[in-house]
């Protein structure tokens, strides 16, 4: 297929998918109900300085981010964080993450000793993890939870891999599907010991030395700008799709506007809308009951002399079981060379997660409130903020429970029957920037080639 594609959705996935086609040869239209391309990435004026409103970086040790960026002429511009280290708040103090681990899993008992955020036994129990020679023999049942536990033991899972997953997802870290969630995990799930097969994985997949994430110094947003600017008329803004219908071999698209014919679609908007558009076409699928948490995203700046804790840290992590609203706060001030300065203080404090709503349903004036309070609680507050931002994000994070992978299979086998029409968004093979541009690429290659 090399004639007409209509894109829904103007996310970074569906950026991403218009842009494969278009470099395919295809002509291309990009509907989006916003007013503004970009989706949840969104960069705005903030104490004098471009802050992210949303994700503020994207993994570097998976290429397609990375790769798109080189096409788009801004790999050069890419900068790292300055300061990799973080923490977690646990016993009411905050303690240093291990910085040899993956994803909270130790690949150093004696580095996990030094920090002091597990107890000896626990660090007996990485010991142990990386002696064992012979397959452990459980049913995890597709639960990272259960899977590590049976490996690491609960308190290596509760007080650091739990609280990395949790905030990944913003999810109910016994609810996440291993598969779906880590595929991490799952690709070494058969190796005798978990921290040995991840120490192994990661010297084979990257230099150790490279840096984790990426990001723009203008912000996530002037991503977004250039590959829409490169799209040039393609991308068409506050446009909503009411209805998707069948039009002989090609398909129809109908907005409040106009309606569209095409050969091939791409749907990429979110699940619910997703279902709303596919099911009357497929009957129901397990699309429409993918579950999602919200968050806010409260900024806040302050002097220097205005937070009392050591600023060399990226920021720290709040598991669920602390009990605070806060879930995580990222110091940007320290964490970017960009954002940082010799008088003022960045911090992004996040709240909210799957089963936890409580920071969505405050107020501005209370939310504000309630985090200062975890704020100080966990930084030490000084005097009041000089600026202050809250951004909100419902239903923005879709949750990959178990057997995620197997129901999304059942949506892909339903769609591609459909013929001429492909899925792509952070809902169905991972959530992160990079997942979702390679869930736009690919649905772009897979309905061109056919």
């Amino acid at each position: 297929m090399t004639g007409t594609i209509a894109v829904i959705g103007g996310g970074i996935a569906g950026l991403a998918a218009a842009f494969e086609a278009t470099r395919r040869g295809a002509e291309v239209t990009l509907l989006e109900a916003e007013e503004q391309a970009g989706g949840k990435l969104v960069t705005s004026p903030f104490a004098g300085l471009q802050v992210d409103e949303g994700a503020d970086a994207f993994l570097a040790r998976v290429p397609w981010a990375y790769e798109l960026c080189a096409e788009l002429g801004l790999a050069d511009e890419l900068v790292s964080p300055a300061i990799g280290s973080a923490r977690v708040w646990l016993d009411d103090q905050l303690w240093d993450l291990p910085t040899d681990a993956v994803l909270g899993v130790p690949l150093d008992p004696d580095a996990l000793a030094r920090s002091g955020a597990v107890s000896a036994e626990a660090v007996a129990a990485v010991e142990a993890d990386r002696r064992r020679t012979e397959p452990v023999s459980t049913d995890h049942g597709d639960s990272v939870s259960r899977f590590v536990r049976d490996r690491l033991g609960d308190e290596v899972f509760e007080r650091l891999v739990g609280p990395l997953l949790g905030g990944i997802n913003a999810g109910d870290v016994e609810r996440l599907s291993l598969a779906a969630a880590v595929p991490q995990f799952a690709a070494v799930a058969d190796e005798p010991s978990l921290s040995r097969a991840l120490e192994r994985q990661r010297a084979t997949v990257s230099d150790p030395s490279a840096p984790v994430f990426y990001a723009h110094p203008r912000g996530m947003a002037h991503i977004v700008q250039v590959l829409s600017d490169r799209l040039r008329s393609v991308v068409h803004t506050g446009e909503p799709v009411d209805a998707l219908e069948p039009l002989g071999d090609r398909w129809r698209i109908r907005t409040r506007r106009r309606c569209l014919d095409a050969d091939g679609v791409i749907v990429a908007v979110p699940a619910p809308s997703a279902a709303r558009l596919l099911d009357p076409l497929t009957g129901p699928t397990p699309l429409a009951a993918i579950e999602h948490a919200g968050v806010v995203m409260a900024t806040f700046a302050w002097p220097t002399s205005g937070v009392a804790m050591s600023l060399d840290t990226s920021g720290f992590l709040v598991p669920r079981s602390a009990g605070l609203l806060l879930s995580a706060a990222s110091i940007s001030s320290s964490k970017w060379a960009h954002l940082g300065g010799a008088d003022q203080v960045i911090v992004r404090a996040s709240a909210g997660r799957f089963g936890d709503e409580r920071a969505l349903a405050l107020d501005d004036e209370a939310l504000v409130a309630a985090l200062l309070a975890d704020l100080d609680r966990t930084m030490g507050l000084v005097t009041a903020p000089t600026a202050v931002r809250v951004v909100r994000w419902p239903a923005s994070f879709p949750q990959y429970t178990p057997g995620h992978l197997d129901r999304i299979s059942e949506v892909e086998q339903a769609v591609h029957a459909l013929g001429g029409v492909a899925l792509a968004g952070g809902a169905l093979r991972g959530v992160g920037i990079p997942a979702c541009i390679r869930s736009g690429r690919d649905a772009a290659a897979r309905l061109l080639d056919h």
